[in-house]
C-alpha cells in the first residue's frame, strides 16, 4: 500500500468536522511550484500569455457548440 492510499484511508476515517479542519488547512497552503509555473506561463510575458486572447478571437469566427 502506498503512502497516498494510507492517507486516503485515514481521511475516510475522519469525522465531518475533522475533514473540514483538514480541508481548511490544505486549501490554505501557499502556491506550490506548479501554481507558480502556471502563473509564470500564463501571466504577463509568459509563453502562453496570448492563448486566452487567441481563443476568444477564434470563437468569434468559429462559435463553440455542444458535443453530440
Amino acid at each position: 500500500m502506498s503512502t497516498v492510499e494510507e492517507i486516503q484511508q485515514a481521511i475516510e476515517q475522519l469525522s465531518l468536522s475533522e475533514r473540514g479542519r483538514l480541508a481548511k488547512w490544505f486549501n490554505g497552503w501557499e502556491d506550490d511550484e506548479w501554481d507558480k509555473q502556471m502563473d509564470a506561463d500564463f501571466g504577463r510575458g509568459g509563453r502562453y500569455e496570448r492563448v486566452p486572447d487567441r481563443v476568444r478571437e477564434e470563437t468569434k469566427h468559429y462559435p463553440l457548440r455542444d458535443l453530440p
